[in-house]
């Protein structure tokens, strides 16, 4: 995997949804993203390797133009490949956010998706997310009804679980509002980063600063609480104006402090999701 060639060079290789998929893991992961694991750095419980690992499992699933594998099929299944390769959750968020996406070739096609999904997809996603394990989750986050610890086997109403999950949750929120924030805040900040002469990898770490700056990171937010994402927005904003080698490496070392709890991983995620769908944009 190189990251040193421009994303239309890259996204010319792309023939299929399977590819895509692949390849937007791949590049997020890649990338030298602050407080991210990529080739050199990593976490004590996983490394570069199982980013790569996990996205060619969770690439044939999420891609699949098999139209009997429903939304909650596709999530379960690949939350279920990637513990075969790694035991710590590295793709949660990618998953929840590109199932969806996948299924899609446009936008009134991805609410018609988004309206479907049935009390049965909910129970498979409430299933996957148990399974996946994410961090900073607490069971007096949701109502009884939709504690994901205890229902995941029933049927679950999950765009109403998502609305109540919404304001603490950015994953949550583009189910909850059928991404809107996605297409409106996300999307285009990374369309212009990417479209930008030069090394995609460069591009992805400018889109994580910009994306940072402009909205906190819910996961840090549920791990630290929202004082500490608010700082971590005001670093990256600060990292964007003085635009210096030391201040981001100053930034990162901040971020990887405290056993990697700041870890920005929900900005991560949303970045591999727009990555999935400018690939298959024909003018991105």
């Amino acid at each position: 995997m190189t990251t040193d060639e421009s994303f239309s060079t890259i996204r010319g290789r792309v023939s299929n949804r399977v590819d895509a998929v692949r390849l937007a893991c791949e590049l997020e992961a890649h990338a030298p993203k602050l407080g991210n694991v990529h080739p050199t750095a990593r976490f004590d419980d996983c490394e570069y390797h199982d980013f790569i690992a996990a996205a060619c499992e969770i690439a044939p699933v999420l891609g699949s133009d098999d139209q009997s594998l429903s939304l909650g099929d596709r999530v379960l299944s690949a939350v279920e490949r990637t513990r075969t390769v790694t035991a710590a959750n590295v793709n949660l968020g990618i998953i929840l956010l590109i199932a969806p996406l996948a299924m899609a070739d446009d936008l009134q096609m991805l609410g018609t998706i988004l309206m479907s999904v049935t009390p049965q997809d909910g129970r498979k996603v409430f299933e996957a997310i148990r399974l996946a394990s994410p961090g900073g989750m607490k069971r007096d986050d949701v109502a009884e009804e939709h504690d994901v610890q205890s229902t995941y086997w029933q049927p679950i109403d999950l765009i109403a679980a998502m609305k109540q999950a919404a304001d603490r949750d950015r994953i949550a929120l583009q189910y909850a509002a059928s991404f809107a924030d996605f297409f409106k805040n996300v999307v285009p900040i990374v369309r212009e980063e990417v479209s930008r002469p030069g090394p995609v990898s460069t591009a992805i770490v400018n889109a994580q600063l910009r994306l940072m700056a402009h909205d906190i990171d819910s996961l840090i937010a549920r791990k630290c609480g929202i004082e500490v994402a608010a700082e971590a927005g005001r670093r990256a904003a600060d990292c964007l104006a003085s635009d210096t080698a030391q201040s981001r490496e100053t930034f990162d070392a901040w971020l990887r402090a405290d056993g990697n709890r700041r870890n920005p991983g929900t900005t991560a995620d949303l970045i591999a999701a727009a990555l999935f769908w400018l690939l298959r944009e024909p003018n991105a």
